[in-house]
């Protein structure tokens, strides 16, 4: 059973650091994938097809504002709570850990409830994307020759590579973008994806902006929401593995704590490393969403979004909302009343 166990913890580590290593580049091809659709000023001009697509990036804007003011902060201080989970792996020593377990424990219930509603709140975000993701499907079926563009180049990026990557081929369309998001893959062994990508492909803007919407978007936000649900899995694991330690005593679950404390010790390192390319990603992240041209009614609509997110929050967790928890909360409180992004803090 120990054994189990251990097993568990251990192939638990092996998947946040795999996740870890990911989701910068979901996000930052998110992020760049939101940006592609205003790569102009103006999308077309009066015909039908070009009305179109101009509504649907307009939808997609308010979207993105959101996330830049609300969502985004949130997502760095789940990874912050990563970090500041493995430091206490890194700074004490076994006796100290041991000495120091009830808090861990109480500042990792925390850190799970924070890690689920950050889930949730990219979940949300995403309800409405779907909706444009499938306007934009249908939008595509009127661009004949781009649809059979965008299959080649999907048939010969599946010939040369697996890439776990291959719905970002849609930044491939968007000139520009394109050459930003190769050196992103090249640094995550996603080579014959980013030069697919590099070698762009001549079309209209508006055509870009349905392959991107339609293609690329969900796609990147998708990967990226399974990271985050895959950290709050290891929140919820760690914590109902050191809670097992408290109730069996010390006697029986000695070796049980000192093999735990050695396995997470010896990741501490690499993850803490993951979590500074995630924040190494932050400033790119904002100049894309800070390139989208604002509105005078985004700062209502982000509003009434992050007042209603506070008191569904407020009301889930009545009377057991935990550190973590806590900071997110005051943060969505503060973020519209600053004007602008929280800060993004290592």
């Amino acid at each position: 059973m120990a054994l189990s166990k251990e097993t568990n913890t251990e192939k638990e580590l092996d998947m946040l650091g795999k996740h870890m290593r990911v989701i910068p580049v979901c996000m930052r091809t998110f992020t760049l994938a939101m940006r592609s659709l205003y790569a102009e000023n103006a999308v077309g001009s009066g015909s039908e097809t070009a009305v179109k697509v101009n509504k649907l990036r307009d939808a997609t804007r308010q979207d993105a504002m959101t996330y830049l003011k609300g969502v985004l902060p949130q997502s760095t201080s789940l990874v912050r709570s990563i970090r500041d989970f493995f430091e206490y792996y890194e700074e004490l020593g076994i006796e100290d850990w041991k000495e120091s377990l009830p808090d861990i424990i109480e500042d990792v219930k925390g850190f799970k409830q924070c890690c689920i509603e950050v889930v949730k709140m990219h979940e949300d975000i995403m309800i409405p994307l779907k909706r444009r993701e499938d306007e934009a499907k249908v939008l595509i079926n009127e661009f004949t020759e781009l649809k059979m563009e965008y299959e080649r180049k999907q048939t010969e990026l599946a010939e040369s590579a697996d890439s776990k990557m291959s719905w970002a081929i849609g930044l491939a369309f968007v000139p520009g973008v394109n050459l930003i998001a190769t050196p992103i893959l090249k640094a995550h062994a996603e080579t014959a994806l980013a030069e697919s990508i590099a070698s762009g492909v001549q079309c209209k803007i508006y055509d870009s902006a349905a392959i991107v919407v339609g293609k690329t978007l969900i796609p990147a936000l998708t990967a990226f929401i399974d990271g985050l649900s895959a950290i709050a899995g290891f929140f919820s694991l760690m914590e109902n593995e050191m809670e097992s330690f408290l109730q069996k005593g010390d006697k029986a679950i000695e070796s049980k704590k000192t093999t735990h404390y050695r396995m997470v010790k010896l990741k501490a390192k690499s993850i803490g490393n993951n979590c500074k390319e995630f924040y190494a990603m932050i400033p790119g992240v904002r100049t894309d969403l800070l390139s989208i041209p604002s509105s005078p009614t985004d700062d209502n609509y982000v509003d009434k979004w992050l007042k209603k997110k506070r008191e569904e929050i407020e009301k889930k967790y009545e009377g057991t909302i935990r550190g973590q928890l806590k900071a997110l909360l005051s943060h969505l409180k503060g973020s519209v009343a600053q004007g602008s992004m929280l800060e993004f803090q290592e």
